[in-house]
């Protein structure tokens, strides 16, 4: 009981960090008038929005929750594969950023289509290959901006962090897995809290681009 009690004040906890981090996002998003910045800023609104009916649902009807994942992971797909291709200077690397979305987004409805049935699932395939392909664009975006200005470098690193660890423990794949009854550990716990990292991470991007302004 403890350890559920734990992990629930910890998700209300990192719920609480993903508004402040909108909140403040979506304020200067007129001041910045930066289209990325926007982009980032809708992010964090739609993520706050789908992990509070993720986290209400959960709290009501515990294990009831998974679909909600899909539209997580693929939200997150879009609005940060948008952010790549903006934040990317090689045609290239644009064009493959487009041609990973299409694929994949394919893949996705294909495997819905053929089986409705996964839809109350996690769908361990959209969970690795979205987040794997937005940890790949983060690490260019890394190795493109090192030298210079840190244009969403805490962003990048934060999300490197978080994905990592989150999509290891959805990759578990159900509900059952991802406990260990002796000792109880609830693993999920582990990814709230990379979470609070990622949310940390966010705010430092704030405060940096509200300080040192951004470039085009």
């Amino acid at each position: 009981m403890g350890a559920l009690f734990l992990g629930f004040v910890l998700s209300v906890f990192s719920l609480f960090l993903l508004l402040i981090n909108s909140i403040l996002f979506v304020s200067k998003v007129k001041k910045i008038n930066n289209s990325t910045y926007s982009y980032v800023a809708t992010y964090l609104v739609i993520l706050f929005i789908v992990e509070l009916f993720c986290n209400t649902i959960g709290y009501l009807y515990p294990g009831q929750n998974f679909y909600l994942s899909h539209f997580y992971f693929n939200a997150q797909f879009i609005l940060l594969s948008i952010v790549f291709y903006r934040l990317f200077k090689s045609h290239k690397l644009k064009k493959l950023v487009i041609l990973n979305y299409v694929i994949v987004t394919f893949i996705i409805l294909g495997m819905y289509i053929y089986n409705n049935q996964l839809f109350w699932q996690f769908n361990l395939f959209e969970i690795a290959m979205t987040s794997v392909l937005l940890i790949i664009y983060a690490l260019i975006h890394l190795s493109n901006t090192m030298g210079t200005k840190k244009k969403y470098f805490y962003l990048s690193v934060g999300m490197i962090l978080y994905l990592l660890c989150s999509s290891l423990i959805f990759l578990f794949g159900n509900y059952e897995l991802v406990f260990i009854e002796d000792p109880y550990i609830d693993i999920w716990i582990f990814n709230t809290l990379f979470y609070i990292v990622y949310q940390v991470f966010i705010f430092v991007e704030w405060n940096y681009i509200n300080k040192n302004g951004l470039d085009d």
